[in-house]
């Protein structure tokens, strides 16, 4: 499903081989919760168990959980960040808390973020 987006599905298929094939990578709780709504939303229900059968078929995925915390640095992010909507902001006070430095995105307001690099190749 996420690999048959008409613009980013053929990125996206990459960036899952690599994982497959043992690259170590986290996501968040919050994108779980956004993919799931958009399937939803899209009326797509019936594909959210074979979504998450799919995050639990990659042992090297790690996945975070999205804290309050979180959600408050993001609204401190906000003076920072202008070009950043709250949950691309979520995202990267989680990256910022678990130490991370790059991010798999199709979303360029990440490349003015200087802390972290935005890798979509």
């Amino acid at each position: 499903m996420i690999t048959a987006h008409p613009d980013f599905g053929s990125k996206a298929k990459e960036i899952l081989e690599r994982i497959e094939s043992g690259e170590q990578a986290m996501t968040s709780s919050l994108v779980v919760a956004e993919v799931c709504a958009w399937l939803e939303y899209h009326g797509m229900r019936d594909k959210i168990d074979a979504f998450f059968k799919a995050l639990e078929s990659y042992p090297t995925l790690k996945k975070c959980e999205t804290t309050y915390e979180d959600e408050l640095k993001a609204e401190d992010l906000k003076s920072r960040y202008l070009h950043l909507q709250f949950f691309d902001r979520v995202y990267l006070a989680q990256m910022l808390r678990l130490q991370l430095t790059e991010i798999y995105s199709n979303d360029r307001g990440f490349d003015k973020v200087s802390e972290i690099k935005r890798i979509f190749t």
